[in-house]
């Protein structure tokens, strides 16, 4: 009787496993948002079509809001951008991005589709 429960519980550890192990990247990959928040981007940044205003009461930490133009920046800029490889108005981004390319792929395209329309 010991055995059976043994190979049970073994054989439930097995697929524990197993499924863990199967799970879709995608489905652990974070949102935009997520990652945006989780950057702690919104710290200087907000994000009004997304709900998100920036969280500093200090003006000298404040960056713009990120109020993205149809046609401002593409996702190739952007992401240059945000890794700090060019310049905007003559600075680069304040702070490093910590994140893989994977979250930063996201955060840009997340970034893209809060776009407003021009005026």
């Amino acid at each position: 009787m010991k055995d059976l429960r043994n190979l049970l519980i073994g054989a439930a550890a097995l697929a524990i496993a197993a499924a863990w192990l199967a799970m879709p990247a995608a489905a652990a990959a974070k949102d935009g948002k997520a990652i945006f928040e989780g950057e702690k981007c919104n710290l200087c940044h907000s994000v009004p079509s997304a709900g998100i205003e920036a969280t500093s009461k200090s003006d000298k930490m404040k960056g713009p809001e990120l109020l993205v133009p149809n046609d401002a920046f593409t996702a190739e800029w952007l992401t240059k951008y945000i890794k700090k490889e060019v310049e905007h108005e003559g600075k680069t981004h304040k702070r490093d991005f910590k994140g893989t390319d994977e979250e930063l792929k996201t955060l840009v395209d997340w970034l893209l589709a809060n776009k407003v329309p021009k005026t």
